[in-house]
């Protein structure tokens, strides 16, 4: 009962062709991502069916009719188009479309996330789609919309079905996620929530190459020094350290520097003192890398999105499928208690 006490909706008949659900987020629930679950049948005729979901205007939805499915990720005038996924292409300057065959007995998951700088006012929003047969996810894109920060101040899931087919998709659960990465059901089923970590990439093999070749390219045109590989990292030793060589399973201390390869935008530094992490809690692209420095040297690192975030909307600094550089000094290396 507390869920209706938090979260108005209003919701349209489920044998209707057409539904809406509009829900009221609460400040206290610190919304940054919306989920829901979407039944494909299979449709008999030319026309389109449409069921997805909404936030702040912005819509992730399946469009459907009997030759084809797709998924459409739509933005309000203004928004920027920072990265789309793989085979995804851009509708009209404010959409992204992804042509995909769905089986119709495995319900589709649709999830907008959000990552918001205040400093900056703009939010990045990015689409997703959960793919049951190969168990992973697929980014539709991410957009930079200005002047917009903050939680999630509104959502809906909605239907635009078929007069024959008024079930033809049906909206069966929909989540809000919450600050802490938590994820609550407005649809009031009693569902259990998918769970959304690790949140494996079903492109990561093409981007992957993707990346490599950016990598190689800009090596070839001397726009970057880092040139020697350890595994899938590029690094260069900017100075040579004088102590130990750091393992995984070491503690580091250290000052740094992380930027976009793509045009040096700085998303993180440490400034007057060091900063200390176990390394093997950092992303892979450190543990591959930072074992070739020894303690009192100085290695710049470039990381490949796959060995980085991946397509997760991590921050508002670093959008989905960004290669990284960080420049690390490290001060101090030691066992791990």
């Amino acid at each position: 009962m507390l869920l209706f006490c938090m979260i108005a909706a209003c919701v349209g008949h489920a044998a209707a062709k057409d539904s809406l659900s509009n829900y009221a987020l609460p400040d206290s629930l610190r919304a940054n991502g919306l989920l829901a679950q979407v039944h494909i049948n299979k449709i008999s005729t030319k026309k389109e069916a449409k069921a997805g979901i909404q936030a702040d205007g912005l819509k992730l939805f399946v469009e459907a009719d009997r030759k084809e499915q797709d998924i459409l990720f739509s933005f309000p005038a203004g928004a920027i188009i920072v990265t789309k996924g793989i085979d995804v292409d851009e509708e009209d300057g404010n959409s992204l479309e992804w042509e995909h065959a769905f089986a119709a007995d495995k319900p589709v998951q649709l999830y907008i996330a959000t990552a918001s700088d205040s400093a900056l006012n703009y939010t990045l929003y990015s689409g997703y789609v959960f793919l049951p047969d190969q168990n992973k996810w697929k980014l539709i894109g991410t957009c930079k919309v200005n002047g917009k920060w903050g939680n999630i101040k509104s959502a809906s899931s909605y239907t635009a079905n078929l007069k024959k087919q008024p079930g033809a998709l049906q909206i069966q659960q929909v989540w809000v996620q919450r600050g802490n990465g938590s994820l609550k059901e407005l649809s009031a089923t009693a569902a259990k929530a998918p769970v959304l970590m690790p949140f494996s990439n079903v492109d990561s093999i093409q981007q992957a190459t993707f990346d490599e070749k950016v990598i190689q390219d800009a090596i070839a045109s001397g726009k970057t020094d880092a040139k020697e590989k350890a595994v899938d990292v590029y690094y260069s030793i900017v100075k040579e350290g004088t102590g130990k060589s750091v393992a995984v399973t070491d503690t580091v201390t250290v000052f740094y520097k992380g930027y976009l390869f793509s045009d040096g935008s700085v998303f993180d530094q440490t400034k007057e003192k060091p900063a200390t992490f176990p390394l093997n809690r950092l992303i892979r692209g450190w543990q591959l890398a930072l074992p070739y420095c020894k303690v009192g040297g100085k290695i710049k690192i470039v990381i490949p999105s796959g060995l980085a975030y991946s397509i997760r909307t991590r921050s508002p600094k670093i959008p989905p499928n960004s290669i990284l550089v960080f420049e690390i000094e490290v001060v101090e290396a030691k066992p791990q208690q």
